[in-house]
C-alpha cells in the first residue's frame, strides 16, 4: 500500500510536470514562427492558384485585354421571381471606365470614369449622386476581371488559401483576399482547369436596398481573341437570385473612343 501510493504520488507529480513542459513548448517563440510559416505557405498556395486561374483565362492575352465590348440581356429577379428583363450593351476600358447602355436603342446609359459619373435617360443627362459613384467604385473591387487583374497587387492585401470544397460534381479550391480595410472576396475555382466557379463578397446598403451577403456565379465559358469569358452569371444576394446575365456577343477591341465615357455634348 505504501509502495504504491509512493508511486502514485510520483506519477502525479510527473504528470503536472509534464503538462507545464508542454504548456511552456506552446507558448515558446518556435510556435510563433510556426504559425508565421503556416500563413506564408497559405499565401504562396494561394497565389499560386490565382496564378493559374489567369493562365487558365487566357494569360497575358487576358492580363492585357483594355477594352471590351459586351452584348446580351439582363435579368431581374425578386425572391426567385422574375420581375424584369431587358438588352444591355457595355463598353469596358479597364481599370475604370465604363458605359452601360440599355434598351433596344440604348434609352437608358450609365457612364463612369472613376470618380465621375453621369446618367442619361431618354436624353436627358445629370451626373450621377456621389452615393451612386460610391457604389460604382466599390462594385467595380467586387468584379472578377478588377481583382484579378489589379486588385491582388494593392498594398496591404492579405491572400489566403481556403482549402478544397465540394460544389455539386465539382471540386473548388478557394483563395480569400482581404484588404487593409477588412473587405474580404473569396474566389473558387475548379481544380480541375481553374476556371472561376464563384465569387463571395459583401455588398454596402445602396439608396433602399439592404447590405447584402452576395455570391456570383460563373457558367458558359467562351474563348474570344484567346481569353476565356463566362457567357452567363448568376447573383444571388442574402440566398436568392437577384439577377442573371447572358451574354450574346463580346468583341475584344484595340481601342475604344474616349467620348464613349463622357456625357454628350450639348
Amino acid at each position: 500500500m505504501i509502495t504504491n501510493s509512493f508511486y502514485f504520488v510520483v506519477f502525479k507529480k510527473s504528470i503536472s510536470y509534464l503538462s507545464l513542459t508542454c504548456l511552456f513548448t506552446l507558448f515558446t517563440p518556435q510556435t510563433l514562427f510556426t504559425q508565421s510559416d503556416f500563413l506564408n505557405r497559405s499565401e504562396r498556395k494561394a497565389r499560386q492558384i490565382l496564378k493559374k486561374t489567369i493562365l487558365s483565362l487566357g494569360g497575358s492575352s487576358y492580363i492585357t485585354a483594355e477594352n471590351i465590348v459586351k452584348e446580351g440581356k439582363i435579368f431581374g429577379f425578386r425572391q426567385e421571381n422574375l420581375r424584369a428583363a431587358n438588352k444591355f450593351r457595355m463598353f469596358e476600358k479597364h481599370p475604370l471606365k465604363r458605359r452601360v447602355e440599355f434598351g433596344d436603342k440604348g434609352e437608358i446609359v450609365y457612364i463612369n470614369d472613376a470618380t465621375k459619373g453621369w446618367k442619361i435617360k431618354y436624353k436627358d443627362v445629370k451626373e450621377q449622386s456621389k452615393e451612386e459613384i460610391k457604389f460604382f467604385l466599390i462594385s467595380m473591387k467586387h468584379t472578377l476581371d478588377h481583382v484579378l487583374r489589379f486588385r491582388q497587387k494593392e498594398k496591404g492585401m492579405k491572400i489566403r488559401y481556403l482549402g478544397k470544397t465540394r460544389s455539386h460534381l465539382l471540386i473548388l479550391e478557394g483563395v480569400q483576399l482581404m484588404d487593409k480595410e477588412g473587405d474580404k472576396i473569396k474566389i473558387y475555382v475548379n481544380a480541375h482547369d481553374f476556371l472561376p466557379v464563384k465569387m463571395e463578397f459583401k455588398s454596402p446598403p445602396f439608396g433602399k436596398r439592404w447590405a447584402t451577403e452576395d455570391k456570383l456565379f460563373f457558367h458558359n465559358y467562351h474563348k474570344i481573341n484567346g481569353i476565356k469569358i463566362p457567357f452567363t452569371t448568376i447573383l444571388n444576394s442574402n440566398g436568392f437570385k437577384a439577377t442573371e446575365t447572358q451574354l450574346s456577343s463580346v468583341k475584344v477591341s484595340s481601342s475604344l473612343s474616349d467620348s464613349l465615357f463622357l456625357p454628350p455634348k450639348e
